[in-house]
């Protein structure tokens, strides 16, 4: 009795062991290796991006060569870089472009004033001259660059005069199309009339009974012109896609943006 009693515990023994050797073997070779593969999938994610980048040290899109033009109007004139692998030549466009701004400048003391004119102080005395704004955004894998250009005076302020845009993939460093960005975001160019129009209309104002915004101007400008003139999309932060326009105006032309999705 007591001899089937200690061959019973020998197998009872035997089967435990060899359920820890077998539950073992499956941990170290199923569990811990696939836990172990996900950080490094990730490092390879990240590396992959970084190797878009013309200079891994910087970020997607800088500045060089910052300067206060005319600090009272927080007018800053720089260059920018798409710090990206493929946009090179885009950079040398865009700092020929540069180049052309912020060149002729004229000053208060050179020309007459209309007697109604009331002129902003500057301590440079700067009456005119044409200049570039940037706004950039990055959300998930999505890189932004939008680019405003504008004529100064120092009685109406910067007027827009054109405007267009970037909108470059992180994952493989390309620019991404109008039309993919319409297509990814389900938007169309009717839709963009609507909503272009309703922000219009919404903010509308008048001058002794005459309406100041040209909405009719804006939407025809909007339907006919090419992406890159008076109207370019990109990503916000958040992942909107957005429509960044000029607004025609009796008064001033100015430029607005809206959600689209």
């Amino acid at each position: 009795m007591i001899e089937r009693k200690n061959i019973f515990g020998l197998i009872l023994f035997g089967a435990i062991l060899l359920l820890f050797i077998v539950g073992g073997y499956f941990f170290m070779n199923y569990i811990l290796n696939d836990y172990q593969e996900k950080p490094k999938e990730e490092n390879e994610s990240i590396t992959e991006l970084k190797e878009i980048r013309l200079d891994s040290t910087k970020e997607y899109i800088y500045f060089e060569n910052s300067e206060e033009f005319l600090p009272e109007e927080e007018i800053y004139k720089e260059d920018v870089i798409i710090n990206i692998k493929g946009f090179e030549n885009i950079n040398e466009e865009l700092k020929a472009e540069m180049q052309n701004f912020y060149q002729d400048v004229t000053y208060i003391k050179d020309i007459e004033l209309p007697e109604d004119a009331i002129c902003t102080n500057n301590e440079k005395g700067i009456y005119s001259f044409s200049n570039r704004e940037y706004v950039t955004n990055e959300y998930d894998n999505y890189i932004s660059l939008v680019i405003t250009d504008y004529d100064y005076n120092c009685v109406d302020g910067n007027v827009a005069q054109n405007i267009k845009s970037y909108v470059i993939s992180k994952e493989d460093g390309k620019q991404i199309t109008e039309e993919k960005l319409l297509e990814k975001f389900k938007v169309t160019e009717n839709l963009i009339l609507e909503k272009v129009e309703e922000r219009l209309n919404d903010t509308q104002v008048l001058d002794q009974d005459e309406q100041i915004i040209d909405i009719s101007g804006t939407l025809e400008n909007i339907k006919t012109q090419e992406y890159g003139t008076i109207k370019a999309l990109s990503i916000d932060k958040n992942g909107n896609l957005m429509i960044n326009f000029i607004v025609k105006s009796n008064k001033i032309n100015y430029n607005d943006s809206i959600r689209l999705n």
